[in-house]
């Protein structure tokens, strides 16, 4: 029994294939190679010290940005999930710590107006240091005199306690007259406060 040979459509693709196909060959390895080399190269991990106590709070943020970037990554290299956290969680005892600091700060330091006596009093630590006496009449309210305990003298707080009166009435919708030599020597010494004294 004879069994005839297979015929092809075009015999002379298996004898010589075209180039095309053997150029195709030649180039898998290029076009293997190619996504590899056109990828954005890769984000090193950052080094995390176990303390991070030494670090500024600046080199700690960015540290965290850092760490975020390598988390968005599909494959984020082994820690850094935890390092991240451990950054952020330093990151907001740190704020937490400054916003104790500046609540003290605005306890130990307080200015407040005491209509009974006529005056605006600072107060550091509770205790007051100074005053400025004054009277109001048709809008107006008149600096009369600036006080500051003898232990305070050396600390400036007659202008500060002049700057803290002139805006306060400027709050209150009133045009402040400046009586007292203290508060005449700030608003020389300060221009810009001039706009808040009436005219005339």
């Amino acid at each position: 029994m004879s069994v005839a040979p297979l015929s092809f459509a075009n015999p002379e693709s298996q004898e010589h294939p075209p180039r095309a196909a053997w150029s195709d060959l030649d180039n898998a390895g290029e076009f293997a190679a190619a996504p590899h080399s056109a990828s954005a190269p890769s984000i090193a991990a950052p080094e995390v010290p176990h303390d991070l106590s030494g670090m500024s709070t600046r080199e700690l943020r960015v540290l965290s940005n850092q760490l975020y970037r390598l988390l968005d990554k599909d494959f984020p290299p082994f820690g850094a999930r935890e390092d991240y956290e451990a950054v952020g969680l330093a990151l907001e005892d740190r704020e937490a710590r400054a916003s104790e600091r500046s609540e003290s700060n605005q306890l130990r330091e307080k200015f407040r107006d005491n209509p009974v006596g006529s005056r605006f009093e600072l107060f550091h630590d509770g205790i007051l240091v100074g005053y400025v006496k004054y009277d109001m009449r048709a809008g107006r309210i008149r600096l009369l005199e600036t006080v500051v305990g003898p232990a305070y003298r050396r600390a400036g707080l007659e202008s500060v306690l002049v700057k803290e009166a002139l805006l306060n009435a400027h709050r209150r919708r009133l045009a402040p007259v400046p009586y007292c030599a203290h508060a005449q020597a700030f608003l020389a010494e300060n221009p810009q406060f001039r706009a808040l004294i009436p005219v005339g």
